[in-house]
């Protein structure tokens, strides 16, 4: 008998990214990138996808064309090393580029902006997320968050 997958749901609550480096989100300049977040361990979970949430303050977003989020994601493979990351500069970081998982585009207008990235493929250990302003104004000085909810398949 064919064992049929469905999704399961999601896991677990959704929870903020913490960003403990320099440069969070809070007072990110436009093209400028986040230090790395807290570590997220999938070792024993193995959650297979993960939806992130941006949730971003007001600020006069001007160019709707190319105004959003870059989201990265940064995995070790061995558990302790993680490849080279350098955040906190405004100017195009090439290393970077591999660990980008998706755009999280914003309205032109002056608002607080909301916006999703769904089924960003989760590894099988730990992990580290990082951000790009792509915005092209400073983001507020509170109130920017990145969510994560993990979700997986089940058999049924």
């Amino acid at each position: 008998m064919a064992t049929t997958l469905k999704l399961a749901g999601y896991l677990v609550t959704e929870a903020a990214i913490t960003f403990s480096g320099t440069q969070q989100l809070n007072s990110l300049a436009d093209n400028e990138y986040t230090d790395l977040s807290d570590e997220i361990n999938n070792s024993s979970d193995l959650y297979a996808y993960v939806d992130i949430r941006a949730v971003i303050a007001s600020a006069a977003f001007i160019t709707p064309a190319d105004c959003g989020i870059e989201v990265f994601l940064i995995p070790t493979v061995d558990g302790t090393n993680y490849p080279t990351w350098t955040g906190n500069t405004t100017t195009d970081q090439v290393h970077n580029g591999p660990y980008f998982v998706g755009y999280i585009p914003f309205t032109g207008t002056t608002a607080a902006q909301a916006g999703v990235l769904l089924r960003i493929e989760a590894p099988n250990g730990k992990y580290k997320w990082a951000a790009r302003n792509r915005g092209n104004v400073a983001l507020a000085g509170s109130g920017n968050v990145l969510y994560w909810r993990p979700h997986s398949y089940q058999a049924a």
